[in-house]
């Protein structure tokens, strides 16, 4: 493989190439190669050309693979080990740099990658949490609301429950004291009766016989104007039953609804349906485009495969069938190359023989009969005998000199160069071709910029479907609210139609039941005077005389207890109670024993309480400049009127009269309560879910990166402890008296880097003890043992193959014996950890660098005109000459000075 790096003094300054085999200037002097260059910088062929800080990961990958310090003024100073600054470094820079050098950087980056998944999933986890507590703030917002509702409902139904036993309670005792004063009535209408009997009996006795019969049709009449009344209330109550069901049917389905149009954008049905079926066509379309682009995309890969491999086109097929009977081919214009100057000329001359085969002359005729039997039309061209020059602008391996020598006779290019012309033909051929139509590495550019763009269509095909599905699924949940929306409009206008039947009827069945009421009594009375007018008008007849005074008193008694019985007033408890005694007396033995008690005072007490704790869990109190509405206002007047009025009186004011506004209201709020509790319970549940889910992912995540760090600490304190083996070894063969490192790890807390702080030290005497890096000492001393540790490093790392190791100022500062045993030092570390070590030194270290070393390189930068050095030169030392001597003619060719 070759690489090109261009250099210049403007932007882009730095720029690299490559391709595979040896491609290199051999034209005889400098400026003859300098302009060859440029032409071979062009004729690489790859795709793209590489920037400065794309070269490195490009060309050699991410893994490190060379370790090195630059000392420049482009960037800020760093103390390095490797350029030996170790008193500048802190413990922390030294442990990082030793980890480095023995190849175990990755541990900690894997350590820090999946710290950063821990801290990720612990941020996540109380972000959620943060947000759960947010919501929770507004749903009990929310709940606090329903549950005041809930409350005023709960309320309201105990104080309608408490007004029902208190006029179950009120008929009941009313009932009690009628009957009483009816049997005493009773008693004296029969006492009167008698009388008046007594006295009517002879006078009346042929009058009373007419007057029976009247009361008779009166009887009748009575009778069926009751029947009517009853059967009347009877349709009335089963048409209030019927739209009551209604209601109820339509307050569920507005509950299924609901939900479903949440998120409507206001489109009516038609729009929605429309926009559906756009998005439905578009998505089909981009689908079909899909497939296209992915078919255009395969179709291009095959035939950059088949080109890659010199089997394009019809010559391909012509070459594999060949090669299937051992008959070497190639293709014409797979292996012919046209200069850029000659292209005009002779690619319309080429054209014609784009799916041509060169073979050998002794393999035509066994060719000749293949194709014709398996390939007809097939082109073959048989190469020449012998070598012949090539025509000007063309290059090839094939001896094809003769077919193009007769191509360029017969094809004449036309004046303007547009195209070829055959006379004998009287053919012409045009040009123009916006890219080279000839040799492999046109072919292949060609090639693989239609599949890249064939790809790239592929990619926009798959993004606009996932763009398309997704505005379809967007289209399908608008038309479904869509439609939700104007059911429920439907259902609004319904439900107001229903409320006003009610209401209109519920007036009606009051009124009928009252009417009806009245009528009973009528009858009653009719059938009262009916029956008991004959034994009344025989009494008179017989008693007239005797009885005539007790008849008056009689009179007197009976008009007192009949204004005694208008004062109860049982009929009209008994409308207010809407039933009958049974049914008052079952009722109220049914109650609950805290609410059981017989008193209607107490009874009308607990009825008003319930109202009263209604209206206040709604918020409606006596504070003024509150703002609860007009017909909660007339409620609150209502209520306190209604709990002036004494509880033994007829109710003038009912407790469903002075609960209606509140009634309305709560009933209006009953769907949005029943949804908001329903939407709050199963986000509460997803979040709970959620955030469990989360708290399982940080305990996961903490387990595995303490396993990972409790794994890397003892791996790393074990390399630590092999390096401070080493390094005291070379410090002993060195002369020295003992070194070591004592290593500290201070693990990361949150986001932060793990530090190992090293800090050595070294023995400067035989019975000294062990003193810092930090202390002062002679340059030359820091040095030496800066290089051991350095050398300890890569002495404790197995897989050191392969890799570089650059010191800068080698040799700097040490005296002639510390240098030479550094630098034999260094020959034993390359050799044994087949690693190449790289010095940059002053002259006056090339002597005993000579000594170690397999090659010396001597850089000469002449003047500072020059924007490069001067040509290197190069001294390689090996005990087999011959080897050395494989790149002279590569370096020496075309100087002037070699």
């Amino acid at each position: 493989m070759t690489v090109w790096v261009r250099i210049a003094t403007t932007a882009p300054y730095l720029q690299a190439n490559w391709t595979e085999g040896l491609h290199v200037a051999d034209a005889p002097t400098d400026h003859e190669r300098s302009i060859q260059a440029d032409t071979l910088w062009r004729e690489l062929g790859t795709r793209q050309i590489l920037s400065a800080r794309a070269m490195a990961e490009k060309l050699y990958g991410t893994a490190p693979r060379c370790l090195t310090y630059l000392d420049t003024a482009l960037r800020p100073p760093v103390p390095s080990l490797l350029s030996q600054q170790l008193t500048e470094m802190e413990p922390h820079d030294i442990g990082r740099s030793l980890i480095a050098l023995s190849g175990m950087t990755h541990l900690l980056e894997e350590e820090e990658d999946l710290r950063g998944q821990a801290l990720k999933h612990q941020i996540n986890l109380d972000k959620a949490q943060t947000e759960r507590a947010q919501a929770l703030l507004a749903d009990e917002e929310v709940m606090g609301g329903v549950r005041a509702r809930e409350a005023a409902r709960l309320a309201l139904q105990r104080g309608h429950e408490a007004w029902r036993r208190y006029l179950a309670a009120s008929f009941r005792d009313a009932h009690d004291s009628d009957q009483r004063i009816a049997a005493a009535m009773e008693e004296e209408k029969q006492t009167a009766a008698t009388a008046a009997a007594l006295v009517q009996d002879a006078e009346d006795h042929v009058n009373s016989l007419g007057s029976a019969a009247e009361l008779a049709a009166q009887e009748g009449e009575a009778r069926r104007t009751w029947s009517d009344a009853q059967e009347h209330v009877r349709e009335l109550s089963s048409k209030m039953t019927e739209l009551t069901t209604q209601q109820a049917l339509l307050r569920s389905r507005r509950t299924i609804l609901l939900p479903q149009a949440q998120g409507w954008d206001g489109s009516d049905c038609v729009t929605a349906a429309a926009r559906l079926e756009r998005r439905q066509r578009d998505h089909a379309k981009a689908d079909l485009q899909r497939a296209d682009a992915e078919g255009i995309a395969t179709r291009a890969r095959t035939y950059l495969h088949s080109v890659e491999r010199g089997r394009s086109g019809k010559a391909g097929r012509a070459i594999d069938l060949l090669s299937e009977h051992g008959i070497p081919a190639h293709g014409l214009l797979d292996q012919l190359n046209v200069d850029e100057a000659a292209r005009p000329a002779w690619e319309p001359r080429l054209a014609p023989w784009q799916d041509a085969i060169v073979v050998e002359p002794e393999h035509e005729e066994k060719a000749r009969g293949l194709l014709h039997a398996a390939l007809p039309g097939a082109q073959i061209i048989s190469s020449d005998e012998g070598p012949e020059r090539l025509p000007q602008g063309i290059l090839s391996t094939l001896k094809v000199a003769r077919f193009l020598g007769t191509l360029q006779e017969r094809l004449i290019p036309s004046a303007d160069g547009t195209t070829v012309q055959d006379q004998t033909l009287a053919l012409t051929v045009t040009g123009g071709f916006t890219t080279p139509l000839a040799g492999r590495e046109a072919r292949l550019r060609q090639a693989r910029d239609d599949l890249t763009a064939a790809e790239q269509g592929a990619a926009e095909a798959a993004e606009a479907v996932t763009v398309a599905a997704a505005a379809l699924t967007l289209a399908k949940t608008q038309h479904a609210a869509a439609q939700a929306a104007e059911e429920l409009a439907r259902l609004g206008t319904r439900e107001h139609d229903l409320q006003a039947k009610v209401d209109d009827l519920t007036g009606r069945v009051t009124k009928a039941a009252r009417d009806e009421q009245e009528l009973q009594q009528v009858w009653e009375k009719a059938v009262a005077r009916h029956g008991s007018h004959e034994q009344l008008l025989a009494n008179a007849k017989l008693t007239l005389e005797g009885v005539n005074k007790a008849l008056k008193e009689r009179h007197r008694t009976l008009a007192a207890l009949e204004r005694q019985r208008g004062q109860v007033a049982a009929s009209r408890w008994q409308l207010q109670w809407d039933g009958t005694l049974e049914d008052a007396i079952h009722f109220l033995d049914q109650a609950p024993d805290q609410a059981r008690s017989s008193r209607p005072a107490a009874l009308r007490r607990q009825a008003e309480d319930g109202l009263r704790r209604a209206y206040e869990h709604y918020g409606v109190d006596d504070t003024p400049g509150t703002d609860v509405g007009q017909d909660l206002r007339v409620g609150e007047e209502m209520m306190r009127t209604f709990a002036d009025t004494d509880s033994a009186d007829l109710p003038t004011l009912t407790f469903a009269d002075v609960a209606a506004p509140l009634d309305n209201r709560l009933a209006g709020h009953r769907d949005q309560d029943e949804v908001a509790a329903a939407r709050i319970t199963r986000e509460q549940h997803a979040r709970e879910q959620a955030i469990a889910e989360l708290t399982n992912g940080v305990a996961t995540s903490a387990r595995n990166l303490e396993t990972l760090q409790d794994m890397i600490e003892k791996h790393l304190d074990g390399l630590f402890a092999q390096i401070s083996a080493t390094f005291n070894d070379l410090d002993l063969r060195s002369d020295g008296y003992g070194a070591k490192i004592e290593p500290i790890s201070v693990r990361p807390q949150g986001a932060g880097d793990w530090q190992w702080q090293v800090i050595p030290r070294w023995k400067r005497s035989r019975s000294g003890g062990y003193v810092s890096y930090r202390e002062n000492a002679n340059s030359a001393q820091v040095k030496v043992h800066a290089i051991l540790l350095v050398l300890a490093a890569l002495l404790a790392d197995s897989q050191t193959q392969g890799r570089v190791l650059i010191l800068d100022e080698l040799g700097n500062s040490l005296g002639e014996v510390n240098r030479k045993d550094m630098l034999a030092s260094l020959r034993d570390v390359a050799r044994d950890q087949h690693l190449t070590i790289l010095g940059t030194c002053q002259d006056s270290v090339l002597a005993d660098a000579a000594d170690v070393c397999g090659e010396l390189l001597w850089f000469v930068h002449a003047s500072a005109a020059d924007i490069i050095n001067q040509p290197t030169s190069a001294w390689a030392f090996d005990s087999n000459g011959a080897r050395t001597q494989l790149t002279e003619d590569w370096i020496t060719a075309g100087r002037a000075h070699a």
